[in-house]
């Protein structure tokens, strides 16, 4: 295998980790948010402190933050690989490559997921 080659399968490698890991921390920020929405709406009907309802909203506020910054992220990366995939597809060696597969499976699950979201 050629050295470019090599380089190619290792970026493919790290492209697809980051849109890996962007798309697990964007779905665990929405599910923060889910529960974390419940736990304030909890400690607001049992008539909890005040101090505990603004330190519960506090952490609810931050990860709805956090969405929209790791979706931004998330869309920024996705568009990296689907430029790489792209570019590589073309060369037999690298396309028929595991590297290859995962990265272009990445895109699909990623993408799926955009759709059945409405986005």
């Amino acid at each position: 295998m050629s050295d470019t080659n090599a380089q190619s399968l290792r970026q493919l490698k790290i492209k697809t980790g980051v849109v890996k890991r962007l798309f697990k921390e964007e779905s665990t920020y929405k599910q923060e948010v889910v529960d974390q929405t419940k736990v304030v709406e909890k400690l607001k009907a049992d008539g909890a402190d005040g101090a505990d309802i603004r330190a519960a909203e506090r952490v609810l506020r931050d990860s709805e933050m956090m969405v929209p910054r790791t979706r931004t992220q998330l869309e920024e990366a996705y568009q990296t690989l689907e430029d790489l995939v792209g570019a590589l597809k073309s060369e037999s060696s690298i396309a028929e490559s595991q590297e290859f597969t995962d990265a272009f499976s990445q895109l699909q699950q990623v993408e799926t997921a955009w759709k059945s979201d409405g986005n």
